[in-house]
């Protein structure tokens, strides 16, 4: 039975998308790429100049044996609204304000060493009201709120893999009902890979995946300038595909996941085991205890040849180059974005790339063009929370 595929996005939507990936850029042009009449990009365009939207910036550099009107370059106005987005993790509650070109304007992070514990919904809460007074911007400069969560929902607010503890202290439902602006709320790393597509368009494709290696796992894929998000928004959760099966148990219940090879908690735990069990080691170098050990260490003493944290390492990557191959050969997305502190190393990316490319042999090429490192900052869940109310509540 036929069923209409997605919602069309309006004239409106679809022009000022097109401002946001091209700007700065000019009427035909937009005219052009969208297949919007010229007549209504010119009418919606004085439209969104009138309401303070996007602006003219000067005029377009003449192309030779060109002749008729000027084209006048339009672009978005950053601070005609905000958005507000926050991330939560295990380790950290980050909130900030966006403008509309996704500079950050305020931000506030706290942080929980032993773990985030206590209702989670309130924190952010008491987190955003904070930064939004300090802000002393109205509540109507405001598109919206977006939440990047470390996990998936269902469109009630069921945790989709629910045996993550964290979810025990969440209530969405709490963040939907307080604000005074819309609210959205959307996996980080799809959060993330949004912020990618908007506010770096000079950078990012229409298409690609961002696979995250941190705390958890995930992979978000942008076909086209669209999320894929599967059947019941559940693609993405890479870090629970199998990498060996029989490994180690995961928190999902299975056993052998990629995440409890190649995540940051389990590398560190593992590295950990390493100072306990290897008095030479050069992990003992860099922390008084094995309770003291961070990722920083471990990537620290893989740089210095420790010859069990490079095995570790390098075991970790191995798994790793098998999921990307994967994503490269069944989706071929064009470009994958390697997101995580674990590719901050030179040495380490690398590594991965060489093992990527062993497992890329067959195809006869080198495929180190379509696998890049994207720069990791603690702020990306939050800011890719604003690109999400802007996603969801501007265009």
């Amino acid at each position: 039975m036929y069923s209409r595929k997605k919602i069309i996005p309006s004239n409106r939507s679809r022009i000022l998308e097109c401002i946001y990936r091209n700007a700065p850029v000019a009427r035909t042009e937009i005219a052009k790429i969208t297949g919007i009449t010229p007549a209504t990009v010119t009418n919606t365009a004085a439209q969104l100049i009138d309401d303070g939207i996007i602006t003219e910036i000067g005029e377009a550099a003449p192309k030779e044996m060109s002749s008729g009107r000027k084209r006048i370059l339009l672009d978005i106005v950053p601070s005609c609204f905000y958005a507000i987005g926050a991330e939560f993790t295990r380790e950290a509650l980050t909130a900030c304000i966006c403008d509309m070109k996704g500079n950050i304007c305020f931000e506030k992070t706290l942080s929980f060493p032993d773990g985030i514990c206590g209702p989670v919904a309130a924190r952010i809460i008491d987190t955003i009201e904070e930064i939004v007074k300090n802000s002393r911007l109205d509540w109507n400069r405001f598109v919206g709120i977006g939440i990047a969560l470390p996990g998936q929902i269902d469109a009630d607010g069921n945790p989709l893999i629910a045996g993550r503890r964290i979810w025990k202290q969440f209530r969405p439902g709490e963040l939907y009902q307080h604000f005074p602006v819309p609210v959205a709320m959307e996996n980080h790393v799809r959060c993330i890979a949004l912020g990618a597509y908007l506010f770096l368009p000079n950078r990012i494709p229409d298409s690609f995946s961002l696979f995250h290696a941190g705390s958890g796992m995930f992979c978000a894929t942008m076909l086209d300038g669209e999320l894929f998000t599967g059947r019941h928004n559940a693609a993405g959760e890479i870090g629970h595909t199998t990498a060996r099966e029989h490994g180690p148990l995961c928190e999902c219940g299975k056993r052998g996941c990629l995440q409890v090879y190649s995540s940051e908690p389990h590398i560190v735990a593992a590295a950990r085991t390493i100072y306990r069990d290897s008095p030479g080691t050069a992990l003992r170098s860099l922390a008084d205890r094995a309770e003291d050990i961070s990722l920083e260490h471990v990537l620290t003493a893989y740089q210095m040849d420790d010859p069990a944290v490079k095995a570790l390492i390098n075991d970790a990557l191995r798994c790793l180059s098998i999921s990307i191959a994967n994503i490269i050969i069944i989706l071929n997305p064009g470009k994958i974005f390697m997101h995580g502190r674990l590719f901050s190393r030179e040495s380490i990316w690398t590594a991965l790339k060489e093992y990527v490319d062993r497992q890329l042999a067959f195809v006869g090429e080198s495929y180190h063009a379509s696998i890049e490192s994207m720069p990791c900052s603690p702020s990306d869940g939050a800011r890719g929370g604003c690109a999400l109310a802007v996603s969801r509540f501007f265009l």
